[in-house]
């Protein structure tokens, strides 16, 4: 019991080096995982996020991949992981960060293989909320 108190819910953002990444995307993606993997981690989600053109060179990059997972994992893992990520040659940056706010996710069953598995239940987007909101109010200024 004790255990699952220290199991939380994380979101990593990572930063792929876009060479490797368009060449041996699986493989990166792989890499990524087993890192999470051997370190303990259940992955829930990972979504590739694409290439993006940097605002600033990054260790001589100018072009980046951007991957996101959700995952479950110790507490005291987290700074292992890091370490990890941090020696990864397809890593050009990371983030972690605990992420208690997307209670779906805890119950989608793990990720395997592919990185562009998706959910059911993810939020709504913004912009509907914001576009009805500007109908309502367009709709009282006529009135």
């Amino acid at each position: 019991m004790k255990e699952e108190i220290n199991v939380r819910m994380y979101e990593g953002l990572f930063l792929l080096d876009n060479a490797q990444a368009s060449l041996e995307w699986d493989n990166v993606v792989k890499h990524i995982h087993d890192i999470l993997q051997k370190n303990g981690a259940e992955i829930l989600k990972s979504e590739k996020w694409g290439e993006k053109k940097l605002a600033y060179k990054i260790n001589g990059h100018k072009r980046g991949t951007y991957l996101l997972i959700h995952f479950h994992a110790k507490h005291s893992a987290i700074t292992t992981i890091k370490r990890d990520f941090q020696l990864s040659d397809c890593i050009i940056r990371s983030l972690i960060v605990k992420d208690d706010k997307i209670e779906e996710l805890s119950q989608v069953v793990p990720a395997e293989g592919g990185a562009e598995k998706t959910i059911d239940k993810l939020p709504e987007p913004v912009e509907k909320d914001l576009q009805a909101a500007d109908a309502s109010s367009k709709t009282a200024d006529t009135v």
